[in-house]
């Protein structure tokens, strides 16, 4: 009797098995096909700001860019392109990955030259963590304007023997495109004598330095210590722009009845550039004078017999650009704080085929 009760168990352990059994087997199916589960999102932000500042040489821009990437993330990339048609140029930049919105200031460099006006903008962002990579993208149109800079020689120059007046260099530059304004340097010292003298800037890309004589409006100057303070202003489309130098200043013996010149500027150099333009790069060593240092000489650069800039400031180079097949000859005139010229120094660049 026991083993005719207990016969059919079996067979009922084993439906019980194969129905789960089925079961796991049919929910194994059913994950198999089940998606999976995204990728908590990353938080990561890139924004650039609606206009940039483009050099006076037009050679680079400075742009502003705003980013953020969440804490615990790696900054991996930064770029900033800003194009213009089938030409622009390119810069990187970075930011901590904090969680918070960071500026970063990039310069982006193009060798064609940019032009002011409306450019397009394009910036990436790679961040990283624990193998995965996400690249966040902005693009915009943005606006180029000009910049302007201005320096001013750290040493002047008393004239007459009363001390009325001061001479002075300073070094302006803006870009094609731009006009110049009315500009100014003005020249103090010891809060009793001050002095200014007016300019108009000319906007060509070059670095062009000025000596300018300032008259004593009020007290008079003597030899020591000053403050130069320089404010350029330029325009384009309507807006005016501004470039602003201010420094401690050595005012140095007057040059009243200094008849000798400066020596001639020596080892110049002239290299002509490949871009096919005639840009050329010039060098020399600075002169030296009985009585004007030669921090503020002044060196007058002629292409082939014509005035083409003048150099301040201690510099001693340039840019020019010479004539295309044809012999060129260059000379540059060290000038003192008296007027007194030195004699020629002379290089020639061959552009003939």
């Amino acid at each position: 009797m026991r083993s005719l009760i207990s016969s059919p168990v079996p067979s009922v352990r084993a439906a019980a098995v194969l129905a789960v059994a089925l079961v796991i087997s049919s929910t194994a199916t059913v994950d198999a096909k089940r998606p999976p589960k995204p990728s908590p999102s990353v938080s990561a932000t890139v924004e650039v700001a609606p206009s940039g500042t483009m050099d006076p040489n037009s050679e680079s821009v400075l742009v502003d860019v705003t980013a953020m990437c969440p804490e615990g993330w790696t900054w991996a990339y930064g770029r900033l392109y800003v194009l213009q048609a089938d030409r622009g140029g390119a810069g990187t930049f970075s930011v901590p990955c904090t969680g918070a919105s960071q500026v970063a200031h990039v310069t982006v460099v193009n060798g064609n030259r940019f032009q002011l006006g409306n450019w397009t903008a394009n910036a990436y962002v790679g961040i990283e963590r624990n193998g995965q990579q996400v690249t966040v993208t902005s693009t915009r149109t943005i606006r180029l304007e000009p910049g302007v800079t201005a320096r001013v020689a750290d040493q002047g120059q008393l004239t007459g023997t009363s001390g009325g007046g001061v001479r002075i260099a300073v070094a302006v530059a803006c870009p094609h495109g731009a006009t110049g304004q009315e500009s100014y340097v003005t020249v103090s010292q010891d809060g009793t004598a001050l002095g200014r003298a007016f300019f108009m800037p000319t906007c060509d890309g070059q670095t062009r330095s000025l000596v300018l004589s300032i008259t004593a409006s009020q007290g008079s100057f003597h030899t020591g210590s000053g403050v130069g303070d320089a404010f350029v202003t330029v325009t384009w489309e309507g807006e005016a722009f501004f470039g602003v130098d201010d420094r401690a200043i050595a005012l140095l013996e007057s040059s009243t009845g200094d008849t000798a010149p400066p020596t001639t500027p020596a080892g110049l150099s002239a290299m002509l550039f490949g871009s096919g333009d005639g840009e050329t790069q010039l060098t020399w060593r600075g002169s030296t004078d009985n009585a004007t240092p030669t921090a503020q000489l002044v060196y007058e650069v002629y292409l082939n017999g014509q005035f083409d800039q003048a150099v301040g400031g201690g510099y001693t180079q340039a840019i020019l650009y010479v004539e295309i097949n044809a012999l060129n000859t260059i000379e540059v005139v060290a000038v003192d704080g008296a007027g007194n010229r030195s004699p020629p120094a002379s290089a020639t660049v061959d552009t003939r085929q």
